[in-house]
Formats: structure tokens, sequence, C-alpha cells
């Protein structure tokens, strides 16, 4: 069930704060309207200062402080501000606070009918101020506190046919299933440079889990033109002040107010379409200076969001010094439905204690976005009753409460061995699907795949099946290391065949992303080692219409490979293999369907009408090293291990392959290659990815076609849709051992044309446009066009034409499941 916590905690989780040591006393008290009603997550601050907190969602707040006499302000967006002077002596002081509904004046505007809303003119002012605030602090210093708190409020008793079985991560009295809190130091340099340490953390019913909050999630900033929500929208939501804004919003100036002398300007956008990337909502500028105030803004389906159905934010800023306002905190209520999971989350994040001159020292912003300190989960809950800003619900008392108690039933091995043994109880199911065991006290994970579900047809071994056994064991201490064996044993019933291999594969250092992995046996595999059609799809094609597209020989090999990053961006592979490939002939004419007077084709690649001009049975031995280099890389370091979250550059990798006629080995030739691509947003046109590669055999004394360079090609209707993959390219006819050159570009347009038509706007389809391309000196130029759409990042339909040499070839149709997840 560990993947059932995962599936949902996707849905969002933010995080940060940082508390002073000195001797210090409890203010508090509930903040509420005149008619007794708490105001939840109202902003509490000392005046003339960044320290401050904000009420939970039963409008209780709580500080502490220093003995002396402080003046409190208290802020809500639709309230008036309000102050109160407190003395703190040694003894805990409550302050309980009526705030009033804030009256806003229309009284000095005067608005005739046709003409121009006021707002206007105030937006046009905060358009000319937007760079000036976007850039007006070049770096900063400041403690941060993030909390998220996710409910499940309904689920489905079935999943895939799957019991569903929760009560161990989903509270049944609070309905919470994610608690956690984080507090952290966090740091920042113009124009994107962020660097965070997570110095406390804590997850409701697991201590030996670390927050999956993170500060930076918490920055959303309207000062940016295009403002982004992580991955919730395709093509991001365009700021109410951006350059553009007058192209997708109209605007009401609502009325006006009065904090400390400055007007502040409640302004109502109004999308001019609703289906646009644009936010509903309210915005506060302050007049003359045109900085925003405070901000309550919503997206909905509205907006091609996907599985949330609404994501609301509101934000507060505060005076940090008399020029400048920052970020104060920030709110993300939103509600979610996938799959039948029906739940909801709040996110509140809290900036305190700003410095605007940090001394940072040289190379401090080296790519570390987020590092969690191993003894940040050791606090314990007298630690969090002092330090955090935000009191506890009653609903997020009694979660902490049940979860820590219940914790150590779920993690006894008593426990873990009952539930253990209900499903490691053998059913008839498992006869197709195969049978799987698990030990979870002790991170053991065995399974035996089903001869009935990997049958297979080719046109070699006929029907083949295979049967293979896989041991798995896992160590957190805590970083994670983990170990697989996978032998396996294979079956042609028309050659009457037999092959068998085994893998092994031993995950040691998670921060360098370190893999030792040895391999060896007898198997079948396919000429181009990229596998560009599964066995299930030429399974289909072969019994219902006789085109076996797939080409294989037989391979009885031995290899050794090994990754790891030797530092941060630079990754290095390096593998030597052994292998005797045997050529392969067709035993088997059967099919299913009748097809006419079309018959199989030879398993020759290049001769599929002659199976006599084949390859001669072969030994290689070769050794390959490669590079993969990401300048200024992006990471989080967590105790468990390092996360990977790109660059702005991008990516470049660098391939040697020698073949050394060696141990009576026949193949000799070298190969070098190299690639650039990348994945970036374009706006509000949505994501481009790209690859480009260019290689050589810069010596080719011997080799044999499986060694030549292969195209992804495809000659049927379904796919994965992998970038590098062509549409309607044979599979060898254009293979080389030459220099050649290919490149690949898809931009999804996330519905920027899809989202403006009635009707189809509700698919929520996603447009994709792409270009496929290689040259060779014996096959020319060859192009491809590809149009389609897509729904969820993952089902598409694609339409497809291709140019060789200028000549356009015929249109065609593909559709299929992205990626890996394809046929």
């Amino acid at each position: 069930m560990k993947s059932l916590k995962f599936l949902l905690l996707f849905v969002f989780v933010f995080g940060n704060f940082s508390v002073s040591k000195a001797v210090s006393v409890q203010l508090s008290g509930t903040v509420t309207e005149l008619n007794g009603d708490p105001i939840p997550f109202a902003s509490i601050y000392i005046e003339g200062s960044t320290r401050g907190t904000t009420a939970n969602i039963e409008g209780k707040y709580l500080l502490e402080l220093t003995p002396g006499e402080y003046k409190i302000v208290f802020r809500f967006i639709g309230f008036k501000m309000k102050s109160e002077n407190v003395s703190i002596g040694k003894v805990p002081v409550t302050l309980n606070v009526t705030m009033l509904p804030e009256s806003y004046q229309l009284a000095e505007v005067k608005i005739v009918a046709g003409a121009e809303d006021p707002a206007y003119a105030i937006i046009r002012n905060a358009q000319k101020k937007r760079k000036d605030y976007l850039r007006e602090v070049e770096e900063y210093q400041c403690n941060s506190y993030v909390k998220s708190t996710q409910k499940l409020l309904s689920y489905p008793k079935k999943l895939f046919g799957q019991k569903i079985e929760i009560d161990q991560f989903v509270d049944t009295i609070t309905n919470i299933f994610y608690l956690s809190e984080s507090v952290s130091n966090f740091s920042f340099r113009q124009p994107d440079h962020v660097k965070e340490e997570m110095i406390s953390s804590t997850v409701s019913g697991d201590p030996k889990a670390y927050s999956f909050n993170q500060a930076s999630d918490m920055l959303l900033d309207c000062y940016e033109n295009l403002v982004q929500i992580g991955n919730l929208t395709p093509r991001g939501i365009v700021s109410p002040i951006s350059g553009s804004a007058l192209f997708y919003y109209d605007y009401k100036l609502e009325g006006t107010f009065f904090e400390n002398g400055v007007m502040i300007n409640k302004i109502k956008l109004i999308p001019k379409r609703k289906n646009d990337p644009v936010f509903n909502g309210d915005i506060f500028i302050m007049d003359d200076s045109w900085r925003i105030h405070s901000l309550d803004l919503m997206i909905s389906k509205d907006q091609q969001i996907q599985v949330i159905d609404t994501f609301r934010i509101k934000q507060n800023y505060i005076s940090v010094d008399k020029e400048k306002w920052m970020l104060f905190n920030t709110q993300y209520a939103y509600h979610f439905n996938i799959l039948g999971f029906n739940g909801s989350g709040i996110v509140l994040g809290i900036f305190s204690q700003y410095n605007l001159n940090p001394d940072f020292p040289k190379g401090y912003f080296d790519g570390q976005v987020l590092k969690v300190n191993k003894e940040s989960n050791k606090r314990d809950s007298s630690y969090w009753a002092e330090s955090r800003p935000v009191p506890l619900t009653p609903d997020e008392k009694t979660d902490y409460t049940r979860k820590d108690s219940s914790r150590v039933v779920f993690e006894s091995k008593q426990y873990l061995d009952s539930m253990d043994k209900l499903s490691n109880k053998f059913k008839i199911a498992n006869i197709f699907n195969g049978y799987k065991h698990t030990n979870s006290y002790q991170n053991k994970f065995y399974s035996i795949s089903s001869f009935i579900q990997n049958l297979q047809f080719n046109t070699v071994e006929g029907w083949n099946t295979m049967i293979d056994y896989t041991y798995r064991k896992e160590w957190e201490d805590p970083m994670v290391r983990s170990f697989m064996l996978k032998p396996s044993v294979r079956y042609g019933f028309s050659n009457t065949h037999w092959n068998g291999k085994v893998e092994t594969a031993y995950h040691y250092n998670s921060d360098r992303a370190s893999v030792l992995k040895i391999e060896g046996g007898s198997d079948v595999a396919q000429f181009n080692a990229n596998n560009p059609i599964s066995p299930i799809l030429n399974s289909m094609y072969s019994l219902l219409a006789r085109k076996n597209y797939m080409k294989i020989y037989e391979k009885r090999y031995g290899r050794i490979e090994h990754e790891s990053e030797l530092f941060n961006g630079l990754k290095l592979g390096l593998a030597s293999e052994y292998a005797d490939r045997i050529p392969l002939r067709n035993t088997s004419t059967y099919a299913i369907a009748s097809t006419g007077d079309r018959v199989y084709t030879s398993n020759v690649p290049l001769f599929p009408q002659n199976d006599e001009l084949h390859f001669q049975r072969n030994e290689s031995f070769s050794i390959e090293i490669k590079f993969r280099v990401r300048f200024r890389q992006k990471y989080i370091d967590r105790p468990e291990g390092k996360y990977i979250l790109g660059s702005k550059y991008p990516q470049l990798q660098f391939s040697y392959l020698k073949a050394i006629p060696v141990f009576g080995s026949e193949a000799e030739y070298d190969l070098l290659k190299a690639s650039v691509s990348d994945n970036f947003r374009v706006g509000l046109l949505g994501r481009l990815s790209y690859q480009a590669s260019v290689g050589s055999f810069v010596r080719k004394e011997n080799l044999y076609f499986m060694d030549a360079y292969h195209f992804n090609g495809n000659k049927t209707w379904f796919t994965s849709f992998r970038l590098t993959e062509f549409r309607n390219l044979d599979y060898y006819q254009w293979s080389t051992t030459a220099t050649f050159l290919e490149g690949h570009a898809e931009q999804n347009f996330g519905g920027f044309l899809l989202n403006k038509i009635p009707l189809i706007r509700k698919l929520k389809l996603q447009e994709v446009a792409g270009i496929h391309y290689f040259h060779t000196e014996r096959a020319g130029h060859y192009t491809e066009l590809t149009l389609g759409v897509e729904k969820l990042n993952f089902i598409r339909v694609e339409v497809y034409t291709s140019f060789a040499e200028g000549k356009r070839g015929s249109f065609g149709i593909v559709i299929g499941l992205r990626r890996s997840i394809g046929l």
C-alpha cells in the first residue's frame, strides 16, 4: 500500500521556518469576526518587523516573544487591519482580537457610463513597475515554515479489481492522510538561485520520514509575466499585471481602503475568456507605489488543470523596510479527484526575519536547491509545541496522537507478518498474472512471473514463453540501497530451444545514482538493441496479419556495467560485453487469421525475401564509455538520496564504443556519438522537447549488422511515442555504418488552440506537433512531420507524413500510450 500513499502524495506537498532559542513567552489568542466566527489564516506580525505568524483554520494563533513591549498587527483580506499594544512579561499572554469588515470606498471615483473603469489606470501603473519590483531585492535570507495538511474525503472500495485498504494511511476520524511540518533557512539571489536548508521536519505517523515540504514551492510570484504552479498547468497562468495582461483580463475597481495612511485598491479580475490561462479573484494594489499588497486568486478546470478541481491562492506582503515589501505568507487550498479518490488540502507557508543584505560566500549557490538535514526529524513533540508558529487544529492534534500510537502497531513484526500472510496467499489469478511474496519487516520481495502472462509468438521460435524469478532486498540506513537478482528461462515451442540468463543490479549510493549491473546467459535479441517493436505488438501483427516485423538473433553473452555521478552534473558510465552472436531462421508459419497470399518475411532484416543471406556466427568483445553532462544542474539532497531537478541548460551526452578483436572476437570498430537534448517551457505555447545526435564509425575494420547504427523505425499503427522514434520508417532499411545525423523535436502546446473551441475544450486535450529527421550519405535527407492530440500526458493520437529527398510520402495515423507505457 506504499504506492497508494505516494499516489495521493503527489497532489502537493510543500514547506518551511526557523526558530530562536532565546527565552521566550507565548502570546496566543483567537481572531474572530463580529459574530464570533473565526477568521482562518489571518496574518499576525510585529509592527516594523517581519516576525510573525498565521492563524490556523480555527482563527487561533500563537507567537513566541521575549519580554518587552510590542505592537501586534492583525491583517486579513476583506477586514480592516487592526493593531494591539501588548506587554510581554514572564507569563503567557492571551490576546483575542475581533476584526471588522473592510468598508470599501468609491466616493472619490466618478464612473461615467461607457468610460474605462478606474482599475485599468491602476493596472497600467502596476505593469510599469512590475520589472522594478521583480528585481528590486538582489538577494536575501529568511526563515520559513510550511505546513501541509491533506485529507481524503472518499475513495473507491476497489481499484482495477484490487481491494483498497487505507486504514494505515488515512485516519478514519479526521480523514487526514498526510500531515507534515518543516522549518528551514531559505536563501535567494537573482535571478533564480535558491538554497534551502531544512533544519526541522515532522511527518505524522512516521518519525523516520522526512518532510517533502519545500519553501520555494510557496514563492508564487505575480511580478512574473507568467506564473508557474509546478506542473499543475501545462502552460502556466498569465499574471494580472503581466505585460500582456490587458489581452486576457478585464478589471473592475471594487473599492479602496486605507492601511497605515496608504490607500489600497481592491481590483476584481474578470477573464475575457473563461478558458484562458488566467486567474479569477481579487488583487490588492497600493496607490502611488503600485505594489502588490495582497491577493486572493483561484484557478479551476477551466484553466486545464489536471487532477485538481480548484486551486486557490492567498498571499500577503509586508514592509521589510521603508522602501521594500516582501512576501509574508502564502496559502494554497485545493480539491482533487482522481480515480475516485476525492480529497482536499491546505498548504501554508510563512516567511519571516528577512535579511536583505546577506553575506553569501563564493560558490554558495552550487545547484543544491534543498538540503534536508539528517537530524531534522529528531525533534520531539515539545520542540514543535514551542516552535510551530501556527497552532494545530483539533483534527491535526488527533492525527498526530492517533498515528503516533498506531505506528507502533503498524511497524511491528507481528502486524507486518500478519498483513504479508494475507497478501502472500496464493490465488487462482496468480496462475495467469504471476505470484508475489513480500517480507515487509525485512524489506525483502520475491516474485515469479506466469508462463501464461509471458506467452508470445514470433516466426523464429513460434509460440514461446518465459518464466522469471525476481528477488529484491532494500535497505534504508537512511540512504536507500537495493539489490536485485533475476534469473529467467525461455522456451520456443517451434524451434524447441531453451534460453536462460541471470541479471543482477546493486544500487549502492543514491547520492550519486551509483549502480552496478552484471548479467549473462543466453537470450534472443533484436538487431536494434533499442527494441523498436515490442514482442506483444509483434505477436499481434504476426498472428493477425502475417507481418513479422521483429527480427532477432541469439546472443550468448556476459556483461558488466557501472554508472555513477562523479560530481554534480557529470555522470560516467562504463560497460564491457562479450557476446557470441548466432543467426536464427524462421521455423513457424502459423497464423490465426487468413491473409490471402501474404506470407511471412524471412528473419533477415535487409533481405526479407531470402532466408539464406544471413550473417555468419561471430563473437564480439566491446567496451563502452559514456558521459552525461548537465551544466549547473539543480538537485535536492535528502538523507535517503539525491533527486535531480534538471538544468536550464541543455544536456550533453558523449559515448565511445570500441569492439576489440581479443578472446576470439572478430568484431573490430570504433563508434563515436554525441547528442544534445532539452525539455523546457515556451511561455504560453507549452513545452518543447528536442534531441539532436551526430555519430560516426571512425574505424570499421570488421563489423556485423547488429553493430550498425539503427534508427528507431515503426511500421505499425501503434507506438509508445518515444521522442527518438520515427512513425513510418522501415526498421532496418536505412541502418548505417557511416556518419549519421539525427534530430527529433516535439512541441506540446498544452491546449493553446483546442482550449478555444467549445465542447472540445472540455476534453482537456493538448496539441502536439513534431518533426523527426535523419541524414546519411546513402539515404540522404529523411523527414517526418507529425500532428496529434494528447490526454493527461498519457494517451496520444497522431497523423504523420514523410519526406525523402524532397518527395512526400503517404499520410498515416498512429495511436498509443506515451513512452514506456506503450505497446
